[in-house]
């Protein structure tokens, strides 16, 4: 069993980092298709987390290429220009350096869940649905069937003893009423 995630950028990186640690809490096998492993774990994400990177094969493709190239040859030339087309072309280029790269690399009969991680994966996440069409696929964890797995972590949590009948409730702070001295 395993849960997908799709994350091109790290904008929404404290949401993909916690809900891995809750997957990973359970048993869950966890993995992740992005550009570059460095900002992920910079920004704590799980080692224990699978990364599949697109960032190589980005940069073989010939549109990355291209961009290189015009800047190398002419460094005056309004490479502004260059940069607003491949920004609309990037799509397309991820999503065919993943489908060559990383999505080869994950056995698909076991993936339960896609979580899309940041609107850049949009278009990553929309060929996947098409192509798995039995998948889940969401921007958010769908946690119900992973909440019936303890987690190993989860401290037990105690009942209180029922008060005897006639006897005063304790008045003792609890929750946010406590101060750490």
């Amino acid at each position: 069993m395993t849960v997908l995630f799709v994350a091109i950028g790290t904008s929404r990186a404290r949401s993909v980092c916690d809900t891995s640690a809750y997957l990973l809490e359970r048993g869950v096998d966890v993995g992740l298709v992005t550009v570059e492993p460095g900002p992920w774990e910079q920004a704590g994400l799980d080692p224990r987390v699978r990364l599949y990177p697109l960032g190589e094969g980005e940069q073989r493709h010939p549109f990355a290429r291209l961009g290189r190239l015009l800047r190398r040859v002419h460094k005056a030339l309004d490479t502004k220009f260059y940069s607003k087309v491949y920004r609309l072309l990037r799509p397309y280029v991820m999503w065919r350096v993943a489908r060559r790269s990383a999505l080869r690399q994950i056995e698909w009969n076991g993936v339960q869940q896609l979580v899309i991680g940041d609107s850049h994966a949009i278009p990553i996440g929309w060929h996947l649905a098409r192509r798995h069409p039995d998948l889940p696929v969401g921007f958010e964890l769908d946690r119900a069937p992973f909440a019936a797995a303890e987690s190993a972590a989860a401290p037990a949590v105690s009942v209180p003893a029922p008060r005897a009948a006639g006897s005063a409730p304790t008045t003792e702070p609890s929750g946010i009423d406590v101060i750490d001295a």
